[in-house]
């Protein structure tokens, strides 16, 4: 069944610029919540960023994953005002197009096209090298293709389904992270004050040196990255119960719990490593650290852990890139020819299929490309997408200081930081000529949108990119 078709126009005009919302609207704040968190997914997170981040910076992690947890809060804070107001699927495109205007919305959209299948195929492409310490000689190419296309089929069956999918795999990874907070704190070796000085491994002389402040700010960029999904809850808007009050609270307790759900067990790792000089030189150190406290057959059960936690993780960003095309074509963003086809929804479980299916074919595709290739095309976009949430942020309140729904505190404070410490990432990255590619290709896909606006949609505006409102029927409930 076609929701939204060419009557869209006359049903603004009766409706006051709104539409019925087509999706199944049968997520409690728990269920956005379970979906957010395995988009996120803490304990690859741990094992993957912050491993990394405990070889290059060493105790710098905790200074530099705490400015990123404070630049997260202050970022969801922004998503959350924003959520309140907008509660329409779609995620930051949605946003972004209502409080910034349609262009810098479609610029959002052109980047979120590119990096929510691109880092699904980064994430597959990972699930070999966990799941090989039980299938020994899997192919990373061959076991990534099998996990996008199960995952891409999970995703097409109905959003309450998925929320308890998703949550039982959620359980399993939490207890993975549980287990290293409870191996680091029965084995504390230092105290929680040697771990302020930032000190990184000398490699020359396999020693502790301190940390430069560079050094520490690339760090806080990781940190960023390790903490990037909460934001995700929005995505699910038009399938969440009384939204206007529960996106809010949905993006600020998945910022929370995942802050907390990465800064604790590294801390942990920390404090209860036998020699830092020895986990920060080791190629993955919180593997290294769990081997080391637990035993080689528990450290096999956590890395399968993790390989379900990132096939958990997989799920969840395909429903939210699902969501992402669907909301568009159904805005008209895109060619009829396409959008025709994009905005259907299934009749049973009113889900977005075939959006959800084109979505999982382009991340299947983008598994053949070379793993460092994903990583140089996805690894700018956030810091983009964050700079238009946090100024849609500033440019909404200006604009609607008496509108109801959630306030974020001390305004405008927040957004205004946000856009303070990400140009400093930007300057950063800039600084450093290996960032240089991965700007250059987040830049070209900001100048696609920003042309494909002003030379196809502006003058087109009476019939596409129409921003429509979802009724919402089940506030009372």
């Amino acid at each position: 069944m076609e929701q939204l078709s060419s009557t869209v126009h006359a049903q603004s005009e009766a409706a006051g610029r709104s539409y019925s919302a087509s999706l199944s609207r049968s997520l409690g704040l728990g269920g956005n919540i379970l979906i957010t968190l395995s988009s996120i997914s803490p304990a690859s997170s741990v094992f993957i960023l912050g491993g990394a981040a405990l070889t290059a910076f060493g105790t710098g992690v905790v200074w530099g994953f705490l400015i990123a947890g404070v630049i997260s809060i202050l970022v969801a804070f922004c998503y959350a005002e924003l959520a309140s107001a907008y509660p329409v699927a779609g995620g930051d495109y949605s946003l972004v197009s209502r409080a910034l205007g349609p262009a810098f919305g479609v610029v959002t959209f052109f980047i979120s096209l590119l990096s929510l299948p691109l880092i699904v195929a980064v994430f597959a492409l990972g699930v070999a090298d966990y799941l090989g310490v039980a299938i020994a000689g899997l192919s990373p190419q061959a076991t990534a293709l099998v996990v996008v296309v199960l995952t891409t089929i999970t995703a097409c069956f109905n959003i309450r389904a998925n929320a308890w999918l998703t949550g039982v795999f959620l359980f399993i990874e939490m207890g993975a992270l549980v287990l290293l907070v409870v191996l680091g704190l029965v084995h504390i070796e230092r105290p929680l004050d040697t771990l302020f000085t930032p000190q990184a491994l000398d490699a020359s002389t396999g020693s502790l040196a301190p940390l430069a402040i560079a050094g520490l700010m690339i760090a806080v960029t990781q940190g960023i990255f390790s903490f990037n999904g909460y934001g995700g809850a929005v995505y699910f808007a038009e399938e969440t119960k009384n939204p206007a009050r529960t996106l809010a609270r949905a993006v600020l307790w998945s910022a929370a719990v995942t802050i907390a759900a990465e800064l604790i067990p590294l801390l942990a790792i920390l404090l209860g490593a036998s020699s830092q000089e020895e986990l920060f030189g080791a190629e993955l150190p919180v593997q290294q650290f769990l081997s080391e406290r637990a035993g080689d057959a528990v450290t096999m059960l956590v890395l399968l852990a993790v390989a379900f936690s990132i096939i958990n993780a997989i799920i969840a960003i395909t429903l939210q890139s699902g969501r992402l095309l669907y909301a568009a074509a159904r805005d008209h963003t895109l060619p009829e020819a396409l959008s025709r086809g994009l905005r259907r929804v299934s009749g049973k479980g009113q889900v977005p299929v075939a959006a959800t299916a084109v979505m999982g074919a382009i991340a299947f595709l983008a598994c053949f490309a070379p793993l460092d290739v994903l990583l140089t095309a996805t690894g700018s976009t956030l810091t983009f997408s964050y700079l238009c949430i946090a100024f849609a942020a500033i440019n909404y309140r200006r604009g609607n200081k008496n509108r109801p729904g959630y306030r974020m505190p001390w305004w405008p404070l927040p957004p205004a930081l946000c856009i303070a410490a990400l140009l400093l990432v930007f300057v950063v990255a800039i600084m450093d000529p290996a960032q240089w590619l991965s700007l250059g290709i987040s830049l070209a896909f900001v100048a696609a949108g920003f042309i494909y606006y002003y030379l196809y949609l502006r003058p087109r505006s009476g019939t596409h990119l129409l921003l429509l409102d979802a009724v919402i029927e089940e506030e009372n409930n």
